[in-house]
């Protein structure tokens, strides 16, 4: 009786699983025309007929059809979801609450773990906005001086809506409304408007700082103080919207869920309160089908392929080389902020560099090898020498990290940068520039303000970051290029 009531599942799984792939193959069969058509004229490249293909036995078609389809389902929904998670940290890691702004006042120190790669050149202000039930007032006081800054605004998708920075308003002292996609109403008179396609919105603000000159961190700080967040009820008569649906949606995702099915729970409810838009909209149509709890009722053929292809994603994700290479620096590529078609990309940028800005204002170029692309660790004497200094806009620094855990390294001296602001930076009489990263101080007193001290322990790899903001065409082309950095 067993075996025999074994044979009917398998029997009703086998009817199942050919009734699925016949859906499929029928709602696919336009695509599969078009791509017909697309390839004709290849010769043999191109099959003209579905006849010229001996057709894959039915369980391996339809697992290997949920693999395909939902690797790139995973890619594609993984910023999404990455995005949703930062929001949950922004939330319940930090304490802060959504339309509120997170301030972080002070230069970080090698006591610090409150992100990887913590920027010294500046401080920064986080915010996650839901713009449903009303527009959200973001006010900018004057920044004076001539003081590098930018509020970098980025939709549940991570595609950036807008900077309002230096490089467009050099005096600051702007009201910034931010207004959702089903918003109609009056604004505060003089207030940039930014339209965000979607309800939630993340804010990534930076202001610069000179980190070794206490005077100048308390002006950052004033101006950081005095960015004040408040909604439009706050300031005029306004009719907030009642029963909205919420943009937040941190409380929907298992932050544990990174390499499985997982980072589909409640996939429906989180296109709801963030719809996808233009070409993400077209994707989701796409992988409705494949999607668990979207389309199609999940089944055992179609899950082991896409928990497959779920580990096998986040696998790309992990190796994904988002920088292009030169003498053993990468460089973010330009078009990293706005990966635009490609999801891997998206995805891998979520995962190592969410919230990066555009080109425009900053890039960054790091290493881990020196000249005989050997990797530097501690223990070791390095020298960088700059043919001229990185011609930028704004300005630009070094920062040295631990390549393991992406946080700064303690030393005695309390110093973990250098830039152009550094106070007594040493120039040659051509003007280049001589760089140090070593244990112990150079034995010339006048080079000590261009070192950076590492530590004596050889098991610690290095990672070197040039922070670039403001950056030259000749830097966006690699005309301009640091060389390697020498073991002495």
């Amino acid at each position: 009786m067993k075996r025999i009531l074994t044979g009917v599942v398998m029997g009703v799984i086998l009817i199942a699983a050919c009734a699925l792939t016949a859906v499929i193959v029928a709602k696919n069969r336009t695509l599969s025309v078009g791509i017909r058509a697309a390839t004709s004229g290849m010769g043999d490249a191109s099959v003209s007929d579905l006849g010229d293909v001996e057709p894959y036995p039915v369980i391996e078609f339809a697992e290997k059809h949920a693999y395909d389809l939902g690797g790139q389902a995973y890619l594609w929904f993984y910023g999404r979801w990455r995005m949703i998670l930062e929001e949950r940290d922004f939330v319940l890691k930090n304490g802060a609450e959504i339309n509120s702004l997170l301030k972080y006042r002070d230069p970080p120190t090698s006591d610090d773990e409150i992100y990887v790669t913590p920027n010294l050149d500046v401080l920064n202000i986080v915010s996650f906005f839901d713009l449903s039930e009303q527009p959200q007032i973001l006010t900018i006081p004057p920044v004076e001086d001539g003081r590098y800054y930018t509020f970098m605004f980025v939709d549940a998708w991570h595609n950036i809506i807008a900077n309002v920075s230096r490089q467009h308003y050099p005096q600051g002292g702007q009201q910034v409304a931010l207004v959702g996609p089903d918003w109609q109403g009056e604004l505060p008179e003089g207030a940039i408007r930014l339209d965000s396609p979607t309800n939630t919105v993340a804010l990534l603000g930076r202001i610069r700082v000179s980190p070794e000159i206490p005077e100048d961190v308390a002006k950052a700080q004033s101006i950081l103080d005095a960015v004040q967040l408040a909604p439009l009820s706050a300031t005029m008569d306004v009719q907030v919207a009642e029963n909205a649906v919420p943009g937040q949606s941190y409380e929907l995702i298992d932050p544990n869920a990174r390499q499985t099915l997982g980072i589909f729970d409640n996939y429906r409810e989180i296109l709801r309160r963030n719809p996808p838009y233009g070409k993400d909209a077209y994707a989701a149509d796409i992988f409705e089908e494949i999607i668990p709890g979207a389309g199609l009722a999940p089944n055992p053929v179609f899950m082991a392929g896409l928990k497959e292809a779920a580990q096998d994603s986040q696998r790309m994700i992990r190796t994904s080389p988002m920088a292009s290479r030169l003498r053993g620096w990468s460089m973010t590529p330009p078009e990293v902020s706005t990966p635009d078609w490609s999801w891997l990309l998206r995805a891998a940028l979520t995962e190592y560099g969410i919230l990066v800005n555009v080109k425009e204002e900053s890039v960054y170029i790091t290493t881990t090898l020196d000249s005989d692309r050997k990797s530097m660790t501690g223990g070791e004497s390095y020298e960088l020498r700059l043919a001229s200094p990185p011609p930028v806009k704004e300005f630009w620094s070094v920062t040295l990290y631990d390549m393991a855990t992406a946080q700064l390294i303690a030393n005695d001296w309390d110093k973990f940068r250098i830039g152009d602001n550094t106070p007594g930076l040493k120039y040659e009489a051509d003007g280049s520039l001589r760089l140090f990263i070593s244990p112990e101080p150079p034995e010339d007193a006048d080079y000590v303000p261009n070192w950076i001290p590492s530590t004596k322990d050889k098991d610690i790899q290095l990672n070197i970051v040039m922070r670039i903001y403001g950056p030259t065409d000749e830097i966006l082309s690699k005309e301009w290029f640091p060389e390697n950095w020498k073991r002495q």
